[in-house]
């Protein structure tokens, strides 16, 4: 049995009774975006994530570049977006969810640099022998905000509690992880970014 499927198998059989109450209810693509955000002119970079309020002032614009790169205009920093947007930044904000289990406290969501592009992982906070989940990429790198295209099977969703959907978001994907996904099955990310 391969690591990542060691620790799927262990995390099925942690205790769910806090998280029963807990489900998700979809979210339209083109109301919510994962970003990569800056930090320090780009010297690293932090998940932000987007939802649109239907019916109000636009909160991004997208433009698609070259090669698939899709940079992110984060118009609501423009105006006050109190009422248009709802804006995650951190952990209280979003977390994942693989095959109705939240992860939130096994795994942390994290921006790292792979030679030109930039991976969204979940990192394992727990177990640090356990590889990373790779969830979605930026398909490249420039100056800016980046929008992250997420991994086939991965979505975002808001989290209900008891029927009642909540600001929280979730990074899902509804079926048990392949192993190829789980494993990350990819080459080692660089220590330093390109700039």
């Amino acid at each position: 049995m391969t690591t990542a499927a060691v620790v799927f198998t262990g995390l099925a059989a942690a205790p769910m009774a806090r998280a029963q109450q807990f489900d998700q209810q979809p979210i339209d693509p083109s109301q919510v975006v994962a970003i990569a955000s800056p930090v320090r002119n780009g010297a690293f970079y932090s998940l932000m994530i987007l939802t649109q309020v239907p019916n109000q002032r636009q909160c991004w614009q997208e433009q698609v570049q070259q090669g698939g790169l899709v940079t992110i205009d984060p118009l609501l920093l423009n105006f006050d977006f109190t009422g248009a947007c709802d804006r995650s930044t951190d952990g209280n904000g979003y977390s994942v969810r693989v095959n109705g289990q939240d992860l939130g406290v096994h795994y942390r969501l994290e921006v790292s640099p792979r030679q030109n592009d930039l991976v969204l992982f979940a990192r394992p906070t727990r177990d640090r022998s356990a590889p990373p989940i790779e969830i979605g990429r930026t398909n490249g790198r420039t100056n800016g905000f980046l929008k992250i295209q997420l991994n086939p099977g991965w979505q975002m969703a808001r989290r209900t509690y008891n029927g009642q959907p909540v600001g929280h978001i979730y990074l899902t994907h509804d079926a048990p992880l392949d192993v190829r996904l789980a494993a990350g099955a990819a080459p080692p990310l660089s220590q330093t970014p390109n700039t």
